[in-house]
């Protein structure tokens, strides 16, 4: 990556902003474009259509979140954002029963993604030499002598030495090198069609400290629910159902799927909850990885990341811990002036254990069709979350692992195989306790 006057951002969404942030205090002149209309607001946006529904940043997410932009943390617990202990104040039923409510030293905080993205927007437009270019469709990218100079816009061409693109979960990378004389870039994908239908309560969920959900589990548990307390004292719920298991938008019909479930704790809060809420829908179809960095005929100075590179099943909730990863790893091959096929060798290297965590549990949905490997994996996994429930110790390695602060391989550790030998625990689930919780429990 050589020349350090001019960058430019395409897709002005999390990972789009996370990139300028990085860049501003690289550049001399960074811009920042986006297709939409982009206010000082923290509600849903078009080019965000999945920003309706739940979002959480796992613990690794946040500490790099607040190493890109220190204070961050701090400063949105004024509106409500409180700092919990994902052990202690969420719980989640899997197929064995809930989850135990013990202490993981796991931190989190729950916002809705259009206010988070709005804290990190107000953050970023703070840099004098960073402009936000809005209402700009991007129609390709400029490439000259094998190196981007810059994209075209309408009747403009924006030059730029580095040219980021942050375009979100579409393909609109390789439509641009196409359109540049580049071959297509390969792509691996794991089907695994989620539809969440999501509602926003102007009230914080009773007897609630973070979350309480029912987990889908492949092949058997296709429905599943959340309800997420989140900033202004509201809470989201969002139903989701695998295939056909499609959760309804109309009040009835939501309120049937939330009854459908293997526990009423959702039914019950829609008891109580106001009336008539806009329902929205996505559709996710799964994951999908664009292996940018495998293409050998690559045009130097084109740098991608966040959705554009790589999209998870949001059940998972990895792609804004991932996106923020491959910021923080493109300030690093910046400082090393390292070209852009280096840079995505390193996202590659961020991506592969979350992308192998989320597509082994997504094949179970099709199982008897699954590489040997991906059954063996499903098989090991239910037998350890058989026990979770009764083994505080193991939900802790489980927890640690979900959110990044520990290697899978602490899952294969012989004290946790051992576990896993055991014979299977009798069947049976526990409601989760609604007591309030007293501090220091």
């Amino acid at each position: 990556m050589t020349g350090r006057d001019r960058a430019l951002v395409v897709g002005a969404g999390y990972g789009g902003l996370l990139a300028a942030q990085v860049l501003a205090t690289r550049f001399r002149q960074v811009v920042l474009v986006d297709r939409d209309d982009i206010t000082d607001s923290d509600q849903p946006r078009r080019g965000v259509p999945q920003g309706h529904h739940p979002h959480y940043l796992l613990e690794h997410g946040a500490h790099t979140l607040e190493n890109l932009l220190p204070g961050l943390r701090q400063a949105v617990t004024g509106d409500g954002v409180a700092t919990r202990d994902f052990g202690s104040d969420a719980r989640f039923l899997l197929p064995s029963g809930w989850t135990p409510r013990v202490p993981t030293g796991i931190q989190i905080q729950s916002m809705t993604r259009p206010y988070l993205e709005q804290q990190i927007r107000r953050r970023v437009l703070d840099h004098p030499n960073l402009t936000l270019r809005c209402a700009t469709p991007v129609d390709r990218v400029v490439v000259r002598a094998g190196r981007v100079r810059g994209v075209r816009t309408g009747d403009e061409v924006i030059e730029a030495d580095l040219v980021v693109a942050a375009t979100g979960r579409g393909n609109v990378v390789g439509t641009w090198l196409e359109s540049a004389g580049y071959g297509p870039v390969p792509e691996r994908t794991v089907a695994a069609e989620v539809t969440y239908t999501t509602r926003t309560y102007p009230t914080a969920p009773p007897d609630l400290d973070a979350c309480l959900a029912v987990l889908l589990y492949a092949p058997l548990q296709q429905r599943g629910g959340g309800v997420l307390a989140v900033e202004k004292g509201r809470s989201v719920l969002a139903l989701f159902g695998y295939g056909a298991h499609r959760p309804p938008l109309d009040d009835d019909g939501f309120l049937r799927f939330a009854r459908s479930l293997p526990d009423p704790c959702l039914a019950d809060f829609l008891a109580t909850a106001p009336p008539h809420v806009h329902a929205h829908r996505f559709i996710d179809r799964g994951n999908r990885w664009r292996l940018v960095h495998q293409v050998r005929s690559w045009p130097d100075g084109l740098a991608v990341l966040g959705d554009a590179l790589c999209t998870f099943n949001p059940i998972y909730a990895q792609g804004l811990t991932v996106a923020a990863m491959e910021a923080q790893a493109l300030g690093e091959s910046l400082d090393r002036h390292e070209d852009c096929r280096t840079f995505h060798k390193r996202c590659a290297r961020i991506i592969r254990v979350p992308w192998l965590m989320s597509t082994s549990s997504d094949m179970a949905w099709s199982l008897p069709r699954a590489p040997w490997a991906a059954r063996a994996a499903h098989w090991y996994s239910t037998r350890l979350v058989d026990r979770v429930p009764t083994d505080p110790e193991l939900y802790r390695v489980f927890a640690g692992v979900q959110h990044m602060r520990r290697s899978p391989a602490a899952l294969a550790a012989p004290s946790v195989v051992a576990k896993a030998l055991r014979p299977r625990p009798a069947a049976g689930t526990v409601r989760p306790t609604r007591s309030v919780k007293t501090s220091g429990s």
